[in-house]
């Protein structure tokens, strides 16, 4: 025995049944039949190495396993392999070779595609458990490029990550990579080894069409249409940018000559100009009222950009008529209204319920069943200042003319209380600027609000806790607040008007 073998993990019958995913009766009869050749003897034990064994499967003259051996024991075939075609997936294309041991499959998730399970992709590739199906992945390794993820065919559970030079070397070719932004379906399938690197449009996160046909309707300075087209602008810069980022970030990459090819470049697109914030709520309050289809989806794309951040009310909230007094009778104040595009914040497309509207702050409320959900306002049209907080589902601002709102919030960060994080950061940060001028915008922020208010906040206090003013304004100059039994509830029986 020399050296070599022993320092190689030895296999039984047993874990060679294990690594090839067969019974141990299996391996059993190929070597009784002489199928299958030991590596070596031990005390009258055969034995064999993980090598011999991938070997051995991948021999043309035996069965073919290659489904079961990681296309990182493959031998290269710089000889061997030819491109077949391109397949169309749900949510991704996958390039196919064939080579001598089996095809391979290299999928590309789309940019904007429903992502399915690996083994689906799998499954549909290699039917018959075959050749190998490799996905690429979103993350980058600087020695090894971007991320691979494989699956063996015949046993799909398993995965494991292969490199860059590992599928170059079996196909005996430069591979060709995409950006993530740049997985266009058609650019994929368009796709052959004779291809140039082209230049495209990198695929923006939102459905820029939406946006720009609905621009179309408007007369070019109306503030909608600006909002639009700025909106469209920034998701296609966007896009490019990352797309670009993605390529300067392979390019650094440690792969040697020959691995890689890089098989599309963004078309570059310019920074988008800023518009004035009230420019930007007055297109996008336009468009909220509206009923037809393609508002809707003008919003829906809004939302999903930044939350709704232009709109004068988003993050909507749960509220149950029952949880309160105050609730109960911020239900009875919402009246029937026209289901508009500002709906899209609160019900999917075809759901069945009831549009309300909240006619204090003019926000939707979508009621289904006994369940009511409220876009959150992100200030308040009150003519009175601040008169009491009242910790409840969700916050409730009472002001001095008796009147009670739901408390604006910020499109992206919720307000709470109770702990020590974001939560309580954000209501004491609102606190803070409601007690100075109860118009203001809700802040878009978790930190820097006064100790003593955030202290305050942080605390434990029970569902219904009313906090005056007076109590406000002395834990924001950093005094003790003492909140007694009689400030939870004290109001529950009182008329708000």
């Amino acid at each position: 025995m020399d050296e070599s073998e022993d320092h190689q993990r030895r296999l039984g019958m047993g874990a060679v049944g294990q690594l090839l995913g067969v019974p141990r009766l299996t391996v059993w009869w190929w070597v009784k039949t002489g199928k299958l050749t030991a590596t070596g003897v031990d005390d009258g034990q055969p034995w064999w190495s993980e090598d011999d064994v991938y070997e051995w499967a991948l021999d043309p003259r035996s069965t073919r396993w290659s489904g079961r051996v990681p296309i990182t024991s493959w031998p290269p075939m710089p000889y061997n392999t030819a491109f077949d075609t391109t397949v169309e997936l749900p949510g991704a294309v996958a390039l196919r070779w064939q080579t001598r041991q089996g095809p391979v499959h290299l999928v590309w998730p789309l940019t904007n595609g429903r992502r399915r399970p690996h083994r689906e992709w799998a499954e549909q590739l290699a039917p018959r458990g075959d050749g190998a199906v490799v996905v690429v992945s979103g993350g980058f390794s600087m020695r090894h490029g971007p991320e691979l993820k494989a699956l063996l065919p015949a046993l799909p559970d398993r995965t494991y990550k292969p490199t860059w030079l590992d599928l170059a070397g079996v196909l005996g070719q430069p591979v060709p990579w995409w950006p993530m932004n740049l997985r266009d379906k058609q650019l994929l399938l368009d796709w052959k080894p004779s291809t140039d690197t082209v230049t495209a449009m990198a695929v923006p996160a939102l459905d820029t069409g939406a946006l720009l046909t609905m621009a179309s309707t408007y007369q070019e300075g109306h503030p909608a249409a600006r909002v639009l087209v700025n909106l469209a602008r920034l998701a296609h810069a966007q896009a490019a940018g990352s797309a670009e980022q993605d390529v300067e970030i392979v390019e650094k990459a440690n792969l040697p000559d020959g691995v890689l090819h890089i098989a599309a470049r963004p078309l570059p697109v310019p920074d988008a100009d800023d518009i004035d914030s009230t420019q930007r709520r007055a297109g996008w309050i336009d468009l909220l009222a509206r009923a037809d289809d393609l508002a809707r989806r003008c919003v829906r794309e809004g939302t999903r950009w930044d939350g709704g951040g232009d709109l004068p009310f988003s993050n909507p909230q749960q509220i149950e008529e029952i949880e309160s007094t105050w609730a109960y009778k911020w239900t009875q104040r919402l009246i029937p209204t026209q289901r508009t595009a500002a709906f899209e914040l609160l019900a999917e497309a075809g759901e069945q319920g009831d549009a309300l509207v909240d006619p204090d702050t003019d926000a939707p409320v979508w009621r289904s069943g006994g369940n009511y959900t409220a876009a959150m306002p992100q200030r308040l049209p009150a003519t009175a200042p601040l008169a009491e907080l009242i910790l409840d589902g969700p916050v409730w601002i009472r002001t001095t003319d008796g009147k009670v709102y739901p408390a604006p919030r910020d499109s992206y960060y919720g307000i709470s209380w109770g702990y020590g994080g974001s939560g309580p950061g954000a209501l004491a940060l609102l606190v803070d600027a409601l007690l100075d001028d109860i118009n203001a915008q809700a802040p878009a922020d978790i930190n820097g609000a006064p100790e003593g208010l955030e202290a305050l906040l942080s605390r434990k206090l029970p569902n219904h806790t009313v906090l005056t003013r007076a109590q406000l304004e002395a834990a924001r100059r950093g005094e003790p607040v003492i909140i007694a039994v009689d400030d939870v509830d004290q109001d529950e029986d009182e008329d708000d008007e």
